[in-house]
Formats: structure tokens, sequence, C-alpha cells
């Protein structure tokens, strides 16, 4: 018998697989596209995801997985067997073990049923760890500083406290990239009285958003107007700023919050360590000096922050020694 070893990253609505000694092999959505009344697969992933906005008959969208947490448990086993097809062959020689990346506030009762899904797809063994820990790990740190990782996903905000040894503190927000996208359509709508649909508000926010104050980039999109006409319409980047810049704003106070809940010497540790930003929410060109002149204290963003927290979790996979994981 031969082993596999894998690492499972979940965020807000995408997962993301590393197989040791590969890679990366899989970055999908978290949606599976059935045929209508049957457990019959006709898309997962993106493709899947598609098909929401451009329906096809007899075909039925869900999202089995959100946020880490499975909302619905046969469909999450049915979509972790299609990932898993692709990762490896099924065969009675061949034993899973993975290490799975969860954002910090699920509940003892979630993960038994994740680990349960992911048995259910051929996964035997399964240690699950804070998507926080990940971070650490590949980030340079002195094992006993302690930090805070703040983790910007498309659907959620992951706060975090630790240090090599222990994981202090964790808080989760349901603040994070999608709802940028929704106030991009909603600013459009209310400043160009323009509809556009939340893939094109994506779209927009990955090709021009900025935190800089005199960002002079512009974007131009369709949109449909009140008589039903397609119009070309352009934006700026200054104004997709104004558009998404409370919602950061929401995330530094909520970094305030979890500062002033901690004891006076960690506190002190992560005041003068600083706050690391990672995830897909952490890309956006302008956030080190937006952050730094709200924040009072060091702002860190690593190099390609949105692998940050997967590529934590592939070399913990090498890692032969201890690490924090969650005991239940």
């Amino acid at each position: 018998m031969f082993s596999i070893d894998l690492a499972i990253k979940f965020g807000g609505n995408e997962i993301v697989v590393y197989r040791k000694g590969v890679g990366v092999v899989a970055k999908r959505t978290s949606h599976i596209a059935l045929f209508e009344g049957t457990n019959k697969i006709k898309a997962f992933g993106r493709a899947a995801e598609k098909i929401l906005t451009q329906p096809v008959k007899g075909v039925e969208v869900f999202q089995p997985i959100i946020n880490g947490e499975v909302v619905d448990e046969k469909r999450a086993v049915l979509y972790f067997k299609m990932l898993m097809g692709g990762v490896y062959k099924k065969n009675f020689l061949t034993k899973i073990n993975a290490l799975v990346a969860v954002p910090c506030a699920l509940n003892e009762k979630q993960l038994i049923t994740l680990k349960r899904v992911l048995n259910s797809a051929g996964i035997k063994k399964v240690t699950f760890v804070q998507n926080a820990v990940c971070a650490y790990e590949a980030l340079d740190f002195d094992p006993a500083d302690h930090v805070m990782i703040v983790d910007i996903g498309k659907c959620l905000t992951d706060i975090s406290v630790l240090n090599e040894f222990n994981f202090d503190f964790g808080r989760m927000a349901y603040i994070g990239g999608a709802d940028m996208d929704k106030s991009i359509i909603t600013f459009i709508q209310d400043n160009y009285g323009l509809t556009i649909t939340e893939a094109a508000g994506e779209e927009i926010k990955n090709e021009i958003a900025s935190l800089y104050q005199r960002d002079l980039g512009k974007y131009s999109f369709l949109g449909v107007a009140e008589n039903n006409k397609i119009v070309k319409a352009e934006i700026t980047a200054n104004e997709v700023r104004v558009a998404i810049c409370n919602f950061y704003d929401k995330i530094f106070k909520l970094i305030n919050e979890v500062l002033a809940q901690l004891p006076n010497e960690i506190h002190a540790q992560v005041y003068n360590n600083g706050v690391v930003f990672v995830g897909g929410g952490s890309s956006i060109p302008g956030l080190y000096e937006y952050a730094s002149s709200k924040l009072d204290f060091p702002i860190i963003i690593p190099e390609n922050p949105a692998d940050v927290v997967v590529s934590g979790a592939g070399k913990l996979l090498f890692n032969e020694k201890d690490f924090i994981k969650i005991k239940f």
C-alpha cells in the first residue's frame, strides 16, 4: 500500500488541494451541477457556478460546502468524490491522508460532519488545522513571537492571534470580496443608472480596484439601462475605492477590537510585531498604505498573499515537528 498526502484548504467558496511533492493540483469553487432529480454530475467548480448565470435546462446547481461548513452532506460527498477523482486513482492500494485547513470559527459538530464527508470520499486520515496556523508556517517569524493574521477571503475574514506553540484567539466575520463586488454593483446602479451582474462586479474589482487615493486607472464595462438597452460606460479606480473602502474600515475596526481583548503581554507582542494580511482580499493595490494610515502598528503583506495559507499547509506536510492541530 502506498500513501498520498494532501493539504486541503477551505475558504469562502473555494477549495484548494495541494499534493505533497507535486504542488497545487486543484482549485475549485464549491459548486456542483446535477441533472435534475438525480445524482448524475453535469459539472463542478467554476463550470457549475457558471450555470447559475447561464442556466442549462434540466440541470440544478448546489453549493454543499460554504465557508468550510457542510450544508448538504450527501451532495458534499458527491462533490469530493469528483474532486478527489482528479487527484488520485481510486484503488484499494491507495491510502489518502489529508491535512485540512479551515476557518477558525468551525465548531466540533461542523468539523465532525466535514470529517465524515472526507472519509466517505476516500480520505482515510483527516487532520484539522486553522488557516492561520498554515499562514504562520509559511512566514518567517521567531517561533515565540505572537502575531495577528488577518485572512480576507471571498465571503469571510478570519482574524487570529498565535505563535508557533499556541493559538490564542480567533474571530471570524462575514466580510469579504463578495461584499465588495455587491457594493460596486450598487455604486454603478446609483451613480450610472446601470445594472451589472455579480460576475461583472467581481471583474471590475479584480481589474481596477485600488486603495490608493490618487489612482488614475479606468475600466470600461457594459451595463443594462432602465430601457433595457446595453450601455458602455467607464468607471475610475477612485470610484471603486469609494465603493469598497468601507469594508476595509470594518475589518480594521475588528482588528482593534481583537487587540483590546488580548492579555497585556500578547497585546504588546502583536503591537510590536504587527498584523499580517493574507487571502485574496489582501492582494488589492494600496492596502499597505491605506492600512498604515488607519492602524497604529506595523503592517505586513507577504508576496502573493492569496497563496500563503495553502503554501503553509504544503510546508506542514513536510514538517515532522509538532504543530497546532484542532482537537475534538
